[in-house]
C-alpha cells in the first residue's frame, strides 16, 4: 500500500468508529434507531425522526441510486489535483440514508441521476477503508 496523501477521516472518533470498523471489513453499516427503527447517517446520539436516544449499528444493503452528482474541476486540496476532473455523488441507499462519495469505474458520459449503484470498499491505509460506489450488479447476479 502506497502512502495516501488525501485528507482522511478519524476512524477512532467515538460516534463514527463502528462505521469505519465495518468498512474495513467490507460492510456498510449505520445507526438504526432502537425506538422507531429508522436508519440515520451521520451517527448521532438522538434520533432526528422520533427524538429518542439509543441506537444499534446495522448492516445496510449497500445498494442505492444516484440522486445528484457534481464534477469538480478545481482541486481544493493539492492531493486531488491529479484526479481532476472527478465526480462526487450523492447516493440514496435503499434503506433511505444518503451518502456522499465517489463513483468509480463509470465513464463520465454514463453518469446520470437514477443510476443504480452499490458500495465498494477501498482500503487506503491500514486503518481506513473508504466507501465508494460503482454500477450495481443486476439483481440476482
Amino acid at each position: 500500500m502506497t502512502a495516501y496523501t488525501k485528507p482522511l477521516p478519524r476512524p477512532t472518533d467515538v460516534d463514527n468508529a463502528p462505521y469505519w470498523l465495518a468498512a474495513r471489513n467490507g460492510v456498510l453499516e449505520c445507526q438504526c434507531c432502537g425506538h422507531c427503527g429508522r436508519f440515520r447517517f451521520p451517527a448521532a446520539p438522538i434520533c432526528p425522526f422520533c427524538r429518542s436516544r439509543g441506537a444499534r449499528w446495522k448492516a445496510l444493503s449497500g445498494r442505492g441510486v444516484v440522486e445528484s452528482f457534481c464534477r469538480f474541476h478545481k482541486a481544493y486540496w493539492p492531493a486531488f489535483a491529479a484526479d481532476l476532473p472527478y465526480l462526487v455523488v450523492q447516493v440514496r441507499l435503499d434503506e433511505g440514508v444518503r451518502l456522499y462519495s465517489n463513483l468509480i469505474d463509470v465513464p463520465d458520459d454514463q453518469v446520470r441521476i437514477g443510476l443504480q449503484v452499490e458500495a465498494s470498499f477501498e482500503a487506503v491505509t491500514t486503518d481506513v477503508t473508504l466507501v465508494k460506489f460503482r454500477l450495481a450488479a443486476p439483481a440476482g447476479a
